[in-house]
């Protein structure tokens, strides 16, 4: 079953029997070739995502001291990211990703690897065009280009942030948006997404409280991306959870609400032995 961009019910409503039947039914007949795809050695070394994280991490610190993102940056992002996350993406062993891109050090340039690969990865099993991958890959590396702006000791806090400290992390959204929408020859869905990626079905996310059909469509996928690995991983202030449970906390609500079509199609992957 594919989805074509703008295709999927972008409406908050739980799925009726029928159409978990129907969306089971479809991912169901390729699944057997799915698990043997699995197994085979994936086709992007550890050495290339480890080289990927560190091209991210020297162009974040170079928008950080420059304050703007130029766009030989994005072009070099395009040119030299990009396609080692799209075929990551092709055979992604979701296990043996979080071995490789795991460690509490240097979280937040791996954990744009990470998402950039998982988004990737369910971008194409929506059905998303060739162009639209694209843009959503680009724009899961950048989803969290803002927090260049936001001060480091705030991003390697191991305790709890004050109220005004998770505010200004909360900038961060915002920041991201700032930085990539004046940049001539990108497409407007990198810094929507850069906004919206904490935005949430039912309205309870942030910046702007959007409900389900007024977030972009790629903002959707990411934020599904983002959250998994984030939990999913080893981070200053807290331990990895495992990805059962993860999962069960996705589908409970307690990150908010994701779009319900999108996170079935995701829960069906993961389960895929």
């Amino acid at each position: 079953m594919k989805y074509s961009k703008g295709k999927l019910n972008n409406e908050i409503s739980p799925l009726t029997i029928p159409e978990i039947d129907f969306i089971m039914e479809e991912m169901n007949k390729g699944k057997e070739s799915e698990s043997v795809k699995r197994h085979v050695q994936p086709n992007v070394s550890i050495h290339e995502k480890i080289n990927a994280s560190e091209q991210i991490k020297n162009l974040f610190e170079d928008i950080r001291k420059e304050e703007n993102i130029q766009l030989e940056t994005v072009e070099g992002i395009k040119a030299g990211i990009v396609p080692i996350i799209e075929e990551a993406a092709k055979n992604p062993d979701i296990y043996y990703l979080f071995e490789e891109m795991q460690a509490k050090n240097e979280y937040t340039y791996k954990h744009n690897i990470g998402v950039g690969i998982i988004a990737t990865y369910l971008g194409t099993k929506l059905g998303l065009s060739k162009e639209s991958l694209s843009d959503l890959t680009l724009a899961a590396i950048l989803h969290d280009v803002g927090k260049t702006r936001i001060p480091e000791r705030l991003l390697e806090k191991p305790g709890k942030l004050t109220a005004t400290e998770y505010e200004e992390i909360k900038r961060h959204t915002i920041y991201g948006y700032e930085l990539l929408k004046s940049i001539p020859g990108i497409p407007p869905s990198i810094a929507l997404t850069a906004l919206q990626h904490h935005e949430r079905e039912d309205g309870q996310g942030y910046p702007h409280k959007l409900k389900g059909s007024n977030i972009y469509y790629l903002s959707k996928i990411v934020a599904i991306a983002d959250v998994f690995h984030a939990m999913s991983s080893d981070r200053v202030y807290h331990q990895a959870m495992p990805f059962y449970k993860v999962i069960e906390q996705m589908n409970s609500d307690v990150f908010g609400e994701f779009n319900p079509k999108m996170l079935l199609v995701f829960n069906n992957q993961l389960m895929v032995p």
